[in-house]
């Protein structure tokens, strides 16, 4: 049986758990051909895998709330960081002080501006300082974060502290990583693995296979990095270097073990989205992730 999952962007070391039964021949061994998809736009899986267009994808949280998918199904999270803003340190300390920055963000617009917004809002509050309402400008501007922030943009929304929190070290770069939980927000810097409703009810033991087998991947990974890390430079046929070293050290231990269809894992999240307004998911369209 041929199954894709879509990624929720370029390929890179958060989706051991995924590439490891390809590169061990587990997936063929159950008798599926598994593929992994990399998507033009963000939101490119989450939207076919709610058409029902292909088996499953992974994404952030976050979009379990930010617009109603009606027919996604939530089915375990396989990575989980801190995540939030990098700022330049000149940068932060210009916005404490009123003056007006710009955020690069792989998308812009709607809750997910508002989101950014708070958290440094918040952040600065714990500071004694109160940020107007038009000091954040959050652009468009892909998932590059630090080559934005070396070509002029103050600092990048919606990184993660295993890449660009790595990067940023290595790159001796003096910055401000202001994250999720440091602006009063449960954390939502991970990735979880959607389908379709139809799919899952259709292929019940496919996808009980599947989380099976993405779990032993991540365990793998967890208990030895060292094989991850040859794990990844053979399947993404990329040279070894420093920097992806450090990236993949620091993220074998993110990786999350067993992959389990958890309601309660992500229900803080909707709740403080919620309670501010900000969810576009009402209760029981939460809990028809799960379902």
């Amino acid at each position: 049986m041929k199954i894709q999952i879509a990624l929720e962007w370029f390929l890179n070391p958060d989706h051991l758990p995924l590439i490891v039964g390809i590169t061990e021949g587990w997936y063929h061994a159950a008798g599926l051909d598994l593929s992994l998809v990399q998507p033009d736009d963000h939101y490119d899986g989450l939207a076919a895998v709610a058409a029902g267009q292909i088996a499953l994808a992974c994404n952030e949280p976050l979009h379990m709330v930010d617009t109603q998918r009606p027919g996604l199904r939530a089915l375990g999270c396989f990575f989980e960081t801190e995540g939030g803003v990098i700022l330049h340190r000149a940068s932060a300390e210009r916005l404490l002080s009123g003056e007006r920055i710009r955020l690069a963000s792989p998308v812009a617009g709607g809750v997910t501006d508002a989101i950014a917004r708070e958290i440094l809002g918040n952040w600065a509050r714990r500071q004694g300082c109160e940020i107007g309402a038009d000091a954040i400008a959050v652009e468009s501007a892909g998932f590059m974060h630090l080559e934005n922030m070396q070509n002029g943009f103050d600092g990048a929304w919606l990184c993660f502290a295993n890449f660009e929190g790595v990067e940023a070290r290595a790159a001796k770069l003096d910055v401000v990583f202001v994250t999720a939980a440091m602006g009063d927000f449960p954390n939502f810097s991970a990735l979880e693995l959607f389908t379709n409703s139809a799919f899952l009810a259709e292929h019940a033991e496919v996808i009980e296979t599947l989380r099976t087998l993405i779990s032993r991947g991540a365990r793998a990974c967890i208990d030895d990095p060292t094989f991850a890390a040859r794990t990844w430079y053979a399947y993404s046929k990329t040279t070894p270097d420093a920097l992806m070293d450090a990236i993949l050290r620091d993220t074998c231990p993110r990786l999350v073990a067993p992959l389990v269809r958890d309601a309660q894992r992500w229900q803080p999240m909707w709740a403080a989205f919620q309670a501010r307004g900000m969810s576009a998911v009402d209760a029981g369209g939460f809990a028809a992730l799960y379902d």
